[in-house]
């Protein structure tokens, strides 16, 4: 079989909120400079496709190519150059996953069965926009374009046909769930900086409105979306720039940042700072940012209380017994689903090999048909010669219909395992070498 009729290998290389801490997830969250130097240099690595997908919980690169150790290896360098990070420290924390696994993977993931907080909405829109970073670069094909829109049909499913999204939760909830536990569920008299006007800034002012919090200020790069979000949600938030965080953060009983920055926005320092004139009141601190927003270090002051994604963790654990029923509905779903994606992948491997079959055949067919042509029907008309050609290829059709049938129900058979290249080969070779072609 030549290389050129291979079918690409599905291949997944990931590191998530379950095998990797903050620290070095953040190291692969890219601006958008940076992703799309990424993008042009992930081509020459024997790559022909590629996702790249961070979040605040995960960071998984899908990917296609043919010789996939190589393409592997130098990917794995890639991400040295890129993040700053040694394979050393960074490869213990990154699983591997393959073809059918992808395949289960993206389509669990994509309906929100693998994330920290089972059921919630953001994570099908950031899968949404890693695709549609990858077609604007011109890194997805085939392979990539059936996979992810299939993931976005199959998490429509599981929305549609189960409970797992009815009363959904979200890292933004769960954020402002936190700091009503710590004042003991009231927020009425305190004051609130939300640093971040984005999607789960937005998320959080409707969080801590509903929750009739006194006071909320609202600080974000841009002013213009901060006082559209202000508008829509809440119309007594203030607005200052985050040229002003510090002197606003002197004032406030809790903090809740979620902004795309590389740099730490509150330093040690600037902390250290507003708790000395703030007397004995604590300050209760949330960064959901990837990159952290706050040095942590911060934690180490005196009545500050700061808290991190993965600090999370506890009460997204507790939405996930809640849900354990609906999980495995959405689970038989993505199942189904996963099996009908993959019956259509392990396919194209044997297409190549059924198209030469039917092409060697036809030449035998064509010059057995000529040479009889030549010698035992040259009194014959053309309509009759035209008759006997016809029939030639019933006959072939007919005898080749059979195994390709069997060849095909074989591809299908692999469904319940792996898709192994080098077993997929060994089958090919068999084939080629019954068929002489």
């Amino acid at each position: 079989m030549n290389k050129r009729d291979e079918v690409s290998e599905i291949i997944l290389l990931g590191l998530s909120h379950k095998t990797a801490p903050l620290e070095i997830r953040e190291k692969f969250t890219f601006d958008e400079f940076v992703l799309k130097r990424f993008h042009e240099r992930a081509r020459k690595c024997g790559i022909d496709e590629i996702v790249y997908l961070a979040t605040c919980n995960r960071v998984e690169i899908y990917f296609t190519a043919r010789e996939v150790h190589r393409a592997i290896e130098k990917l794995m360098d890639l991400l040295v150059e890129f993040t700053g990070l040694s394979r050393d420290i960074y490869s213990p924390y990154v699983y591997k996953k393959y073809s059918r696994d992808v395949v289960l993977h993206l389509l669990t993931v994509a309906s929100s069965l693998d994330s920290m907080v089972i059921g919630e909405n953001e994570i099908l829109g950031q899968i949404k926009q890693a695709y549609r970073d990858s077609v604007l670069h011109k890194n997805s094909g085939i392979l990539l374009n059936r996979l992810f829109h299939q993931s976005f049909n199959t998490a429509k499913k599981v929305r549609t046909n189960t409970g797992i999204s009815q009363h959904p939760l979200s890292i933004a909830y769960i954020a402002v769930e936190l700091a009503k536990e710590n004042f003991c569920c009231d927020l009425s008299d305190k004051k609130a900086l939300l640093i971040g006007a984005g999607e789960m800034g937005e998320l959080i002012l409707k969080y801590l409105t509903k929750n009739d919090i006194s006071e909320i200020t609202i600080s974000n790069r841009s002013l213009h979306n901060a006082e559209t979000v202000v508008e829509r949600i809440n119309k007594n938030a203030h607005i200052v720039p985050l040229s002003e965080i510090a002197c606003t953060a002197s004032v406030v009983d809790i903090i809740i940042t979620s902004v795309t920055c590389h740099d730490y926005l509150l330093t040690y320092p600037m902390i250290k700072t507003i708790i000395q004139g703030r007397g004995n009141r604590p300050l209760f601190i949330i960064d959901i940012a990837v990159p952290r927003n706050v040095d942590p270090e911060v934690v180490s002051l005196d009545n500050v209380i700061l808290y991190n994604i993965d600090n999370l963790k506890e009460i997204a654990d507790r939405n996930l017994e809640n849900r354990l029923n609906e999980v495995n509905a959405a689970m038989e779903i993505v199942h189904d689903d996963a099996n009908d994606l993959l019956e259509w992948y392990e396919g194209l491997e044997m297409v190549p090999m059924i198209v030469k079959m039917q092409e060697s055949f036809d030449r035998i067919r064509e010059d057995e048909l000529a040479k009889f042509r030549r010698r035992q029907l040259k009194n014959l008309s053309e309509e009759d010669i035209q008759v006997v050609d016809d029939l030639t290829k019933q006959i072939i059709s007919k005898i080749l219909h059979n195994p390709i049938m069997a060849i095909k129900q074989n591809s299908a058979l692999n469904l319940n395992g792996y898709h192994n290249k080098e077993d997929i080969k060994q089958k090919l070779k068999i084939i080629e070498e019954l068929f002489k072609i």
